[in-house]
């Protein structure tokens, strides 16, 4: 993997403050209509889609603290938000770790609420463990669950000749022949098989 380097960091800085004040405004018809409403970190350059095998590294120092205490401040104009609708409700942080970047603010109602309480499987990983963590507010109770990659075997056998690049081509299949010889977690869903690779951790969080 070939990471490309980050510059302007104070110009990030002034994205984090727009894309937190924006984020804190709960759209709540459509959160009403569609029965869920998240946040997700849309900053540039985190939220875009790489059309190479490069990325970015993960926001580190200040501007990952400045993330952090913008999670929490979505969460907590949500929550004030969602106590007037008397109604029960889920919201949650989720944080990745270390692919911090997934990070995200998530809220449900109705029967939406219990598909987000089973979308994560639980692991034994403790808070206390967690720098990441000590930065938020110690009111937070987290439980932690397994991050991981879904691969679907349909996808990793996409026909060649749909590749912009024969190269990209090649390496869907030599993934496949990895994840069919590995010890993955894996999934049979139809016709289609999915492979779940372990990358690190989701603290799910609330107050």
């Amino acid at each position: 993997m070939i990471y490309r380097k980050i510059r302007g960091h104070k110009r990030r800085w002034g994205q984090i403050d727009n894309w937190i004040t924006r984020e804190s405004v709960l759209d709540v018809e459509y959160l009403k209509q569609n029965l869920y409403w998240y946040s997700d970190i849309a900053v540039h350059p985190w939220c875009d889609i790489s059309l190479t095998r490069s990325q970015f590294p993960e926001p580190k120092g200040q501007t990952k603290k400045r993330i952090l205490q913008g999670l929490e401040n979505v969460y907590d104009n949500w929550k004030m938000e969602l106590e007037k609708l008397s109604q029960p409700y889920y919201l949650k942080v989720w944080i990745y770790e270390p692919r911090f970047s997934k990070s995200q603010v998530v809220c449900a109602i109705d029967e939406r609420i219990e598909h987000y309480k089973n979308v994560f499987n639980q692991s034994n990983f403790k808070s206390e463990e967690s720098d990441l963590l000590n930065k938020l507010n110690p009111g937070f109770k987290w439980q932690s669950f397994l991050d991981e990659q879904p691969y679907w075997k349909s996808e990793l056998l996409w026909p060649m000749n749909q590749y912009e690049r024969i190269e990209d081509a090649y390496a869907d299949r030599k993934l496949l022949k990895k994840l069919e010889k590995g010890n993955y977690r894996n999934e049979k869903t139809n016709d289609d098989i999915v492979f779940f690779i372990p990358k690190g951790k989701i603290w799910v969080g609330e107050k």
